[in-house]
């Protein structure tokens, strides 16, 4: 197959599961990163397919010079798989606006910067396919992950909007929606909740009860390689799926969500968590 396919944040996690993933499959994959000096083992799991390159989705230049290399070798992107993103957490009284700026720069920017950036080539071709990495949290939002939620359902909206804007040239868009996945992701939401558990912090209690239930999420959560496998099909099947729910046992909460009424979500989510302000 050897179609060129640019993976963001490929550096660990779902990133690196999808690169290894999409190498099997066949792709000619390019792993971007901030930080390419962690990339190298990752470019001896592709079986000679990924090649490492630097890119952050939050510098424009970055993304300029990754797509002057990547053009360089020939051959138009057929994929792009918007996955670099970082999670912020905490109480949104507290939060620090720089601290909304960052979580949205490059979950939400970052992702659309990436994504105007590649589509002329591929509108150009009359095919391609654009895969964003969005988050059960999009639709439902714990306490105390406000920021990051708020950051992926923007990214649910821009799907739709663009799925049903780029399909006019050919192309096909697809939203991967991940829960709990075992990774080290879960580790950086753990640490950012940490400061708002000191002593005379107004949400303190409750900040370590989320904490407490959060801790036993991502250990427990399915593998990157269940979304990397999300991610192959939304880019190798006939009719791709608008939306990947992974795994698929938060399809019925996520129903749940949509139809009962918000007092009796929030009563179960209390219950779920442990975090109930009577």
């Amino acid at each position: 197959m050897y179609m060129p396919v640019l993976v963001t944040g490929a550096s660990s996690g779902i990133g690196e599961a999808v690169a290894v993933r999409l190498a099997q499959y066949g792709f000619k994959v390019w792993a971007g990163a901030r930080r390419i000096n962690r990339m190298k083992a990752l470019e001896g799991l592709g079986q000679g397919r990924i090649t490492a390159i630097e890119l952050d989705v939050t510098d424009e230049g970055s993304i300029g010079r990754a797509l002057k290399t990547i053009n360089e070798d020939g051959s138009p992107l057929f994929g792009l798989v918007n996955n670099a993103g970082v999670s912020v957490t905490g109480p949104i009284e507290e939060l620090q606006l720089n601290e909304w700026r960052r979580q949205f720069e490059t979950n939400v920017f970052g992702l659309v910067a990436m994504t105007k950036a590649v589509v002329p080539q591929m509108r150009e071709a009359g095919r391609g396919r654009v895969i964003n990495i969005g988050s059960i949290a999009g639709r439902i939002v714990p306490p105390f992950m406000g920021a990051y939620a708020g950051s992926k359902h923007a990214v649910e909206g821009i799907t739709d909007g663009m799925r049903r804007e780029f399909a006019l040239h050919g192309l096909k868009v697809s939203l991967i929606r991940p829960g709990f996945i075992n990774t080290a992701f879960g580790e950086q939401e753990q640490e950012g909740l940490v400061p708002f558990m000191a002593e005379g912090r107004p949400y303190a209690n409750a900040v370590s009860q989320m904490k407490a239930w959060h801790a036993k999420g991502h250990p427990q959560g399915a593998s990157s390689m269940d979304v990397a496998d999300a991610v192959l099909d939304a880019l190798t099947a006939k009719r791709p799926h608008g939306r990947y729910t992974v795994p698929k046992k938060y399809i019925g909460p996520l129903m749940l969500r949509n139809l009962a009424p918000s007092a009796i979500v929030d009563r179960l989510f209390a219950r779920i968590t442990g975090v109930n302000g009577g």
